[in-house]
C-alpha cells in the first residue's frame, strides 16, 4: 500500500488550499508519514492568518489559557512561539503528572504566570506572600478552589515570581529551519496575533489537533500590599524586560554517550539514538549558546563514558551495537584527531570512568552476562592499564566520580536489580567499602560533584525513566532530595561547566532525547532557557528568502536592543544571542 498511500498524499497536496488544510490534517493517521505531515504543517503555517479565519478552526478543541504580564513593554514584546511552547509543555505535565485529561482542559480557562526557572504555573498556587499575588489571582484561587483538585505524585514546589519581567525568545540559525522541538503528537504548527495581546495557536496534544486561545493580562497591584516590601521602587509596568531564550539542542538524540567538560566547553560524542551506535562529536559553547561538530570518533560506540585529562578526551569500551568493546581511542586537542590506545584488559560496556590524581578509572561495567566487579587504572603517561581491588557488588550503569580524593560507585545494577548501594575506593589502601546510600534505586544515572557536592541525576528504577536528583552533603553526611528536572532522563550524562550543572540527552522513558537542562545554582532549579547577559548583544534580523543574503541581513540589521527605546515596534522572526566581540571581528 505505500505506493497508494504516496499518490494519495500527492493529490492532496496538489489540490491544497486554506480551505481544506485543517480537514486534511485533521486525517487519521497523518503522523505516520512524516515528509506529507511537515508539508501540511508547512503550508499551515504560512497561511495561518487566513487560516486562523476559517469556520472549520472553530470546530476543534480549544484550550483557554491566560497568562499574566508585569509591565505593558514585557506584553508587547512577547514571542508567541516561545510562549506556545511553554504553554504545550505545561499541559504535557498536567496529563502526565498531574491526572488530568483533555476533557478536563476544556473545561475552564486557566491563568498561568512565568515562575522564577522560566517555567509556567498555576495561578491557583502562586504564594500568598508574592507581590504579584493581586486581585485578579486571588479570584481565580477562589473559583479553582471550587473545583476538585487532581491528586499529584510528583507535586513540585510552589515557585515566585521573578522580581522582574522577562521576555522569552527563540534563536534560529540563518536560513535553516527551526527544528520542532516536540515528538510530531505534542507539536506547535502555527501562532498568530489575532487581537489586542491575545493570540491563536494550532498544536497538537497527544496527536489530537488542537488550539489555545491564548491572552496576555497586565498585573499590576494597584497599591503596594501592607504584608509584602515592594521588590522593586519604580511601578511594574515601567520595568525593563530580561531576555531569556531556549537552550540549544544537541544536533543528534542520544543516551549512553560520553560527556565531559573540555576547556569549559560541553563535550559529547558517540551514543545510542534509538537506530545504531554513534561516532558523532558535537561541542557546546555556552558563551554562544551554539553547538559545532568536532571529528568523529574511529569507531561507532554506544554504552560507555569518557575521560578528559590534559587536554585529551579518552572514549573507554563500550558496545557497537552487536559485541562489547575492549578499544580505547584518544582525541588530542592539539592535532584534532583521534588515535588508538591501548586497549581494555576486559571488553566491557556500562562501565563508570573518571579521573583523580592523573589517572583514569574504570570500574564495573556488562560482559553479557553479570554485573562486574574487576576495576581497572590506566596511567597516560605510560600508557598502561592495571588492576585495583574490586568491588563488593558486581555493577553496572553505576554513576563513578571522583570526590575527596576518593572514587565513589553509586547505584547501578548487579544482573537482575537496580541498586541503591554505594562503595568508595580509597587509593592509600588500595580497598573498597560501603558508603551511606543513595535514597532510590537507579541505574543509569548521572553523577558530578558541584557546589562541593554530589549530585546524583536521573536514570532509570528499573520500570521508569526519573527527574528525581540526590545530593550528599559533607557537612552533614547525609543524602537529601534535589530538585527536580524538567525531564525525565535514563542513561543520562552530566558536566559541570562554569556555575552550571548540565544533564545531557538520555531516554524519556518514551523518547531519546537531543535536549539539554542546566542547574540554576540562584533559583536551585532546572531549566531550559538562558539568560542575556548585561554583556551581550542581541542579533535582531529577518529570516532572509535564500541563504545567498544571509550575510547582508546580519550587517544590515545587528543592533543593540539595550539602546533601542522602541524595541516593541520591531518586526523580526529570529533572535541570536552573540558577545560584543565575535560582532566586532565581523563573525
Amino acid at each position: 500500500m505505500e505506493r497508494v498511500s504516496k499518490i494519495c498524499a500527492q493529490h492532496l497536496i496538489k489540490h491544497l488550499n486554506v480551505d481544506n488544510c485543517i480537514e486534511i490534517r485533521s486525517l487519521p493517521g497523518i503522523a505516520r508519514n512524516k515528509e506529507f505531515m511537515q508539508h501540511i504543517d508547512a503550508f499551515i503555517a504560512k497561511e495561518f492568518t487566513q487560516v486562523s479565519k476559517l469556520n472549520n478552526i472553530l470546530n476543534l478543541h480549544c484550550i483557554q489559557i491566560e497568562i499574566l504580564s508585569q509591565s505593558k513593554e514585557e506584553m508587547s514584546m512577547v514571542n508567541p512561539n516561545s510562549l506556545f511552547r511553554l504553554i504545550l509543555t505545561w499541559i504535557q505535565k498536567q496529563i502526565t503528572e498531574e491526572s488530568l485529561n483533555m476533557a478536563s482542559l476544556l473545561e475552564k480557562p486557566f491563568m498561568l504566570y512565568i515562575a522564577i526557572d522560566n517555567s509556567l504555573q498555576d495561578c491557583s498556587i502562586m504564594p500568598a506572600g508574592d507581590i504579584s499575588n493581586t486581585e485578579i489571582v486571588q479570584d481565580y484561587r477562589k473559583k479553582s478552589l471550587k473545583d476538585p483538585q487532581p491528586n499529584s505524585k510528583n507535586k513540585r514546589k510552589i515557585l515566585s515570581q521573578p522580581s522582574k519581567p522577562r521576555v522569552l525568545i527563540c534563536k534560529r540559525e540563518i536560513g535553516i529551519e527551526e527544528e520542532n522541538e516536540f515528538e510530531p503528537d505534542w507539536n506547535l504548527i502555527a501562532a498568530d496575533q489575532v487581537g489586542d495581546h491575545s493570540y491563536l495557536g494550532l498544536v497538537t496534544i497527544g496527536g489530537r489537533l488542537t488550539t489555545i486561545s491564548l491572552m496576555l493580562r497586565l498585573n499590576v497591584p494597584s497599591t503596594p500590599s501592607p504584608v509584602t516590601t515592594p521588590i522593586s521602587s519604580r511601578p511594574g509596568s515601567e520595568e525593563k524586560p530580561d531576555f531569556y531564550c531556549g537552550v540549544a539542542n544537541m544536533s543528534s538524540q542520544r543516551c549512553a554517550f560520553g560527556c565531559g567538560n573540555v576547556n569549559n566547553t560541553l563535550f559529547v560524542c558517540g551514543g545510542y539514538d534509538r537506530t545504531e551506535c554513534l561516532r558523532t562529536v558535537e561541542q557546546y559553547i555556552p558563551e554562544t549558546n551554539i553547538w559545532k561538530q568536532l571529528p568523529t570518533m574511529r569507531e561507532s560506540r554506544g554504552r560507555f563514558k569518557i575521560a578528559v585529562l590534559n587536554d585529551k578526551v579518552y572514549a573507554l569500551g563500550g558496545s557497537n551495537g552487536t559485541t562489547e568493546l575492549a578499544s580505547v581511542e584518544m582525541l588530542d586537542l592539539s592535532i584534532g584527531k583521534w588515535v588508538v590506545m591501548p586497549p581494555l584488559p576486559l571488553a566491557r560496556s556500562n562501565s563508570g570512568v573518571c579521573t583523580l590524581n592523573n589517572l583514569i578509572y574504570f570500574i564495573g561495567g556488562w560482559n553479557g552476562q553479570v554485573g562486574i566487579k574487576q576495576c581497572d587504572v590506566f596511567n597516560p603517561e605510560t600508557s598502561t592499564w592495571g588492576s585495583i581491588a574490586p568491588l563488593h557488588t558486581g555493577r553496572y550503569q553505576a554513576a563513578v566520580t571522583a570526590y575527596n580524593n576518593q572514587v565513589f560507585a553509586i547505584g547501578g545494577c548487579d544482573a537482575w536489580n537496580c541498586l541503591n548501594s554505594v562503595e568508595v575506593y580509597r587509593r592509600d589502601e588500595n580497598v573498597w567499602s560501603f558508603f551511606k546510600p543513595i535514597i532510590t534505586a537507579r541505574r543509569g544515572c548521572g553523577v558530578a560533584v558541584f557546589n562541593n557536592k554530589i549530585y546524583v541525576v536521573g536514570g532509570s528504577d528499573g520500570t521508569h525513566s526519573l527527574n528525581s536528583t540526590e545530593v550528599y552533603d559533607e557537612e552533614t553526611q547525609t543524602w537529601v532530595v534535589g530538585p527536580t528536572m524538567t525531564t525525565p532522563r535514563a542513561n543520562v550524562e552530566v558536566a559541570v561547566v562554569g556555575d552550571r550543572l548540565y544533564a545531557v540527552g538520555g531516554f524519556s522513558g518514551k523518547n531519546f532525547l537531543n535536549t539539554i537542562e542546566y542547574l540554576d545554582l540562584k533559583s536551585n532549579e532546572w531549566t531550559t532557557f538562558i539568560p542575556k547577559c548585561s554583556s551581550e548583544i542581541l542579533i535582531i534580523r529577518k529570516k532572509p528568502r535564500s541563504r545567498k543574503n544571509s550575510r547582508k541581513s546580519i550587517s544590515d540589521e545587528k543592533s543593540n536592543v539595550a539602546d533601542k527605546k522602541n524595541v516593541e515596534d520591531l518586526s523580526f522572526d529570529a533572535i541570536q544571542i552573540a558577545a560584543p566581540e565575535v560582532i566586532q571581528n565581523g563573525a
